[in-house]
Parts: structure tokens; sequence; C-alpha cells
């Protein structure tokens, strides 16, 4: 069986037995009440669909990473996921060709669903429930990180990119919310109470400040690939912040 990313789907050169697609779609749902956060479309030949029902837009969303640095050829090289979620990205990176992926996520809902998405298309990854802030010399190195959507979630985030950068051999791919205003490029907006109405977000960056942060933990050049995403003048969070965007940068060794 082999595996194809497009447009719309993830798309599969086999037709699922009504009783496998049945049974998928059981396994999709019951998971549902823990809470999915990327959406995943995978179609089989027949055109027959699974979805899983999160907010994060993945077809949508890796077509904007690929404009903004997204490793587009990875074939023969270890892959790491940091924060993986439900596995998109691990998976789009050993469809691109890379020799081993391991995918680690802090919370288990995640990984339990990643390996539902790893079963469905039958994928070679290595799915652990692991926290990046912990990682000493357990796993690694990689030649490649995928960090996507993690350190402004972190209180101590040059920590943790001091461990990523241990454990990269060649480059990593960095995405994060990020501050718009190009007079606060070289800061950072450290969040007292919640943005976006979640408590998990710490620190929202300038972009000059992402790349003085990630050479500092040991990356040798780090080069801001621009905004992935803007917001519209004007718009707030509930909480009558002005909403900033989303930045993504490449960082070598």
């Amino acid at each position: 069986m082999t595996v194809e990313l497009t447009k719309d789907a993830l798309r599969l050169d086999t037709v699922w037995p009504q009783a496998d697609y049945e049974r998928y779609q059981r396994e999709i749902e019951a998971k549902r009440s823990w809470g999915y956060y990327q959406r995943i479309i995978i179609e089989d030949a027949a055109g027959k669909r699974l979805e899983t029902p999160g907010p994060h837009q993945c077809l949508g969303v890796i077509r904007a990473l690929d404009r903004h640095g997204f490793p587009a050829g990875m074939a023969g090289k270890t892959v790491l996921d940091i924060g993986c979620n439900a596995g998109f990205y691990s998976t789009v990176a050993k469809l691109r060709g890379a020799s081993s992926v391991v995918g680690l996520d802090s919370q288990e809902h995640y990984i339990a669903q990643a390996l539902l998405i790893k079963q469905i298309l039958g994928t070679d990854i290595d799915f652990r429930i692991a926290d990046g802030h912990t990682l000493e010399g357990n796993v690694g190195p990689f030649d490649i990180v995928i960090n996507t959507g993690i350190i402004y979630h972190l209180q101590n985030p040059m920590d943790f990119l001091a461990k990523m950068a241990k454990i990269t051999r060649e480059f990593m791919y960095l995405e994060t919310e990020a501050l718009t205003n190009p007079a606060l490029t070289e800061y950072a907006w450290f969040i007292e109470h919640a943005y976006g109405e979640d408590v998990s977000n710490w620190w929202i960056y300038g972009p000059r400040c992402v790349e003085r942060m990630t050479r500092a933990a040991g990356f040798a050049r780090c080069e801001f690939q621009g905004y992935v995403w803007t917001p519209p003048p004007g718009d707030k969070t509930k909480e009558g912040y002005d909403r900033q965007g989303r930045a993504a940068f490449a960082c070598w060794k």
C-alpha cells in the first residue's frame, strides 16, 4: 500500500474493505471526546474518506509551510517531529523519503491518535510519549527536526531549544506564534494569563528575537522565512489583545 499527499487528502492506492472502513470511522469517533487538533483527511482508491475533526487544517497548512521553507526532500534523512500531535507532519516526512521518523508528544491522547493514523495508512513511524524538556541522551541525534507550534507554549524556551540543538545534526524547521509589529522584531512578549483562550500560551516572539534565541541555543545560523499567516487589521483575541501572526524559521547547525 502506498500513500500520496495530494491537495485534498492523503490518498491510498488500495480500497478499504467495508468492515475496516467502518471500524476506522468508529475509532476516530471514539477519540473525539479527548479532543482533536489536527484535521487529517484520508481517502482510499474508491473515494471513501476518513476525517479527524480537528480545527488545524493540515492540508492547507502544509502548503503554506512549503512556501516558507518546510523541507521538500528528506530522502535518506532521520527525522524527529517534536510535539507531533496526531502525526500529520511525521507522515509528510515519511512520504518525502525520510529513512526513519520519530514523533514525540507529551500528551498520551495525541499519541493514541497518531498510532491510529499510522495503522490506517500503514506507515513506518515510531510514535512515543515524551516531553521535549526532559530529552537528554535517550533519543537522536536526527538529521532534521520539525518543531512546529511549540515554543510559545513553553515557560523555559531556551532550555528546550538547547536540547533541540544537541540532537539536530543538520537542520531544524521551526514555526511559532510571532509578533507582527516590525518595531518589536527583536523583542518577546510574556503572557501572564491566557492568550486566545489558552492558558498554555506563555511567549510571543519577534522574528529577530527567535533568530537570536536559536543561535544562542547552539544553531550556527537561523533565517526568518516569513509570516505563514497574519491576522486581519484590528483583529483581537477574546482577552482584548491584538492577535499576532505565525512565522517560520530555517535553522542550521
